[in-house]
């Protein structure tokens, strides 16, 4: 608005003149071009929330459909500002949140019916920028800006409402509700998870994949929400769902969730708490990634064998030591994928693979290099002509090839995007090797071997 009398006064004039409806128009049309100077959408998102306070009963009715949606938008919008911003004033206006929660909800549940969905093997556009989305979003940035205390008793009836709806969107939505607020309603729903996480458990199987897909979503990020609590209290229930689940061979989209479901429980789960499944999870990811490995080679896809590598990364990562057992298991998957996933679509199924043994040699790397290293030594001792092809076979053959591997990749960086996963799975791999002396002074000697001419 400009500083000059001259020129403001006559344009308040103006804009009294004009019919509320038309404001709006005009308001709205103004916050949403692009190419308006930005204090110009500012003054015009001004105008509105002031038009919009004073005379709203007497406006709003009269707007079109389409109106009326960018409105409440716009309030919607408002709201969750004003809830981040001054949270204070919005706790002693409680009903203006309260009549909100349920648009957000409702922006929540507009989702499209697709068959194709669970098949995916690329994440759409739509899956990050949509009414559902950004209803979700919102409804986090509330339940944070307010807490849970204003937030929880406003939205526990309206969610429990829509997961007993025979219809799928509903569910779905009454699940990732819970997923949004887990954060900002922390102390009050911890007082309740046993109810809320028995109540979630149930639609790991229900007939929809969508709706086991935001299941799988609710359990992964209670469990960072809720962490170690979560995991202290429900280990035996939330593995067995999730592998159950990781069983749904039909439905990729939801397998992948699943894993990245487990990938959140293993980050922060005890290590007494896991190793008593190790050998359920081992079996379980072991048969997975197999089978997926196989549809990478015959029909290209990745999406659930990106998880899965992660998913063994994350229970290697906890296990340690324990982990020593299993780690002739994978390895020679894991080295098959390094090898060859060279194409541009699959650099970040091979960043993960890449990250995924580095996890493990830091994991296992301290006790297999000790029985490695000791028989290096005795070979070392025989002066055998057969010299480089015993130590192969019988000591470095896994440790010798993913080096010769990581060289490769590390002489390929200058033709690797800034963004490629490789350049962070294989940084990720030397950042862990040297804090494990042991694994510093087995790839030396390994290096010496390699620039000798050992082939192996």
């Amino acid at each position: 608005m400009s500083p000059d009398n001259n020129v403001r006064k006559p344009a308040e004039e103006t804009y009294d003149t004009i019919p509320g409806q038309n404001k709006i128009t005009f308001l709205l049309q103004a916050i949403r071009d692009a190419s308006a100077a930005e204090e110009v959408k500012q003054m015009a998102a001004v105008l509105l929330r002031r038009l919009l306070s004073s005379s709203f009963d007497e406006i709003y009715q009269g707007l079109t459909v389409e109106m009326q949606t960018a409105v409440k938008t716009e309030l919607l919008t408002m709201i969750v500002t004003l809830s981040e911003t001054a949270a204070a004033m919005l706790r002693k206006h409680t009903a203006i949140v309260a009549q909100s929660v349920p648009q957000m909800l409702a922006m929540m549940v507009d989702l499209e019916d697709d068959e194709e969905w669970a098949m995916a093997d690329e994440l759409e556009d739509d899956d990050f920028d949509s009414n559902a989305v950004a209803g979700e979003s919102a409804l986090d940035r509330i339940a944070c800006g307010l807490g849970g205390k204003i937030v929880l008793p406003m939205i526990k009836q309206h969610i429990m409402q829509m997961l007993q709806n025979p219809d799928w969107k509903y569910r779905h939505a009454g699940l990732m509700a819970l997923s949004a607020i887990g954060e900002g309603c922390h102390q009050q729903m911890e007082a309740i998870l046993q109810e809320i996480v028995s109540f979630v458990l149930i639609f790991c199987t229900d007939p929809h994949p969508r709706v086991r897909y935001a299941a799988c979503n609710a359990i992964g990020q209670m469990a960072t929400d809720f962490a170690p609590t979560f995991q202290k209290k429900f280990h035996e229930k939330v593995i067995g769902a999730l592998l159950q689940t990781m069983e749904d061979q039909s439905n990729p989209r939801v397998q992948a969730h699943a894993a990245a479901a487990l990938i959140n429980f293993t980050e922060d789960c005890p290590k007494s708490l896991l190793v008593p499944y190790l050998g359920s999870l081992v079996q379980h990811l072991n048969v997975i990634m197999v089978a997926k490995l196989q549809e990478l080679i015959e029909k290209g896809t990745k999406l659930v064998l990106e998880q899965v590598v992660t998913s063994i990364a994350s229970v290697a990562d906890t296990a340690e030591e324990k982990f020593v057992p299993y780690y002739e298991v994978f390895m020679p998957s894991l080295k098959h994928i390094v090898e060859n996933a060279v194409q541009k679509e699959l650099r970040l199924l091979r960043g993960k693979t890449i990250e995924c043994i580095s996890l493990i040699g830091l994991a296992v790397g301290k006790e297999k290099v000790r029985s490695r290293r000791v028989g290096l030594v005795r070979i070392q001792l025989l002066h055998s002509d057969s010299h480089s092809h015993v130590l192969s076979q019988q000591f470095m053959p896994d440790a010798s090839a993913v080096m010769q591997l990581l060289l490769k990749t590390q002489t390929d960086f200058n033709d690797l995007e800034d963004d490629d996963p490789q350049v962070g799975g294989v940084e990720s791999l030397w950042w862990r090797l040297i804090c494990v002396p042991e694994l510093v002074n087995f790839f030396l000697d390994l290096l010496h071997d390699l620039s000798l001419g050992t082939h192996v």
